[in-house]
């Protein structure tokens, strides 16, 4: 993604604000949402493969299925 950004500066030069086209803004948090939503599914996924390292280790009891799924 490629934004068309504008700086706001001080009187020193110094970066203090950006701006960019609201489409561009849409966009882009529609992308940063789609990663945000990818994020938390990865994670997810590494917690679950640790759990099973702990069961398989013996360093954490499993659950059974019939014990899973009453808990739904």
């Amino acid at each position: 993604m490629n934004l068309n950004m504008q700086y706001i500066t001080d009187a020193n030069g110094l970066q203090q604000a950006v701006i960019i086209p609201r489409k561009e803004w849409i966009a882009f948090e529609n992308e940063y949402n789609k990663l945000r939503k990818k994020l938390e599914i990865l994670l997810g996924i590494e917690n679950a493969l640790n759990e099973v390292h702990l069961i398989q280790t013996g360093k954490k009891r499993g659950k059974t299925l019939k014990s899973f799924l009453n808990e739904l």
